[in-house]
């Protein structure tokens, strides 16, 4: 959640469709690890005709990603999707990581100096 001194996690910059079919969403303190790993995630969704990220300044913690949609079609749901089927991977993950632990499922290497 923003507070007074925070911008808003995420929004929309200028220039987006009024039915936001297309749209620039700034989504502010992240880089490239969430920028692709978004842009993966929306144009695994057949309805995403467009789909790109960019980091405008490398000293500045903000990604912006383009998305434009089929058939007039809201880029803002597609994205509430993305990043809601990208928590649930990560979510999915986490489990069998923990899981292949628990049951010792893992390789093991010993470094020998």
């Amino acid at each position: 959640m923003a507070t007074a001194d925070a911008p808003p996690k995420i929004r929309i910059m200028k220039g987006a469709a009024s039915d936001l079919s297309a749209a620039t969403y700034q989504v502010h303190d992240e880089s490239h690890t969430m920028g692709n790993a978004l842009r993966w995630m929306l144009m695994k969704n057949p309805k995403v005709e467009f789909c790109g990220y960019s980091v405008p300044h490398p000293s500045e913690p903000n990604i912006q990603i383009r998305i434009q949609m089929y058939d007039k079609l809201s880029s803002l749901q597609a994205l509430i999707k993305a990043l809601d089927d990208l928590d649930n991977l990560c979510d999915s993950i986490h489990e069998a990581y923990i899981e292949s632990l628990q049951n010792d499922d893992y390789e093991k290497w010993d470094e020998k100096s």
